[in-house]
């Protein structure tokens, strides 16, 4: 069962969210991140704050995060076993954690991105600094090890110093990878809206879905 808590927050949201194909749209990255701006946007959910509206991009794409690591644990370019999300009182810079390929432990950080081109919104060096401070510090990230910095984001890429500092620690599943793994994958969207809604009907019992 996915470990992701936010669902919790919107039900009813998660769920339409990740029920498609819906309405003649195709099951792609591109309708999932067009699906949060709808949401987030003026017809939308009314949301207390710009910060509870950014939130709610960054948790969607959290629970895709989890739901994409889990399908995919076995790639050996970008799998990561034993996913587990940080809870909120311990999330200083890691949204999640998991073993990589040679099962040493590795960091994830979730950047929604709702232009996924503009170089100008590429996760900065200073949002990856504090992920792997964070690991190193808090979570037992080995600094030495390779592939144990995860970028999950709907960007195309992050920026220049990341790659330049990081190196090979760094793995950037970026729009690309994720629209290559899931456009058009039934298989995919047919697993994940199961596992939203088996989260849903566990713990969200006063909900009918």
């Amino acid at each position: 069962m996915l470990k992701t808590a936010h669902i919790a927050a919107y039900p009813s949201k998660y769920l339409e969210l990740f029920q498609v194909p819906k309405d003649g749209n195709q099951d792609t990255l591109r309708e999932f991140v067009n699906a949060i701006k709808r949401l987030t946007g003026p017809n939308g959910i009314q949301f207390r704050s710009a910060d509870d509206r950014n939130k709610f991009k960054g948790d969607a794409l959290e629970i895709l995060s989890e739901i994409f690591f889990t399908i995919f644990n076995a790639d050996p370019a970008m799998g990561l076993t034993d996913y587990a999300p940080i809870t909120l009182d311990e999330d200083y810079g890691v949204d999640a954690k998991g073993l990589n390929a040679t099962g040493d432990l590795a960091m994830v950080q979730v950047k929604f991105r709702g232009n996924h081109s503009d170089p100008s919104t590429f996760p900065t060096y200073a949002e990856i600094s504090r992920t792997f401070a964070s690991g190193v510090i808090q979570q037992g990230l080995d600094p030495s090890k390779d592939k144990t910095l995860f970028v999950f984001t709907t960007a195309d890429d992050v920026t220049h110093q990341c790659h330049t500092v990081f190196g090979n620690k760094l793995v950037v599943v970026n729009y690309a990878v994720i629209q290559r793994a899931i456009d058009n994958n039934r298989n995919f969207w047919a697993l994940a809206y199961e596992k939203v809604k088996e989260y849903i009907e566990y713990h969200c019992g006063s909900y009918s879905i």
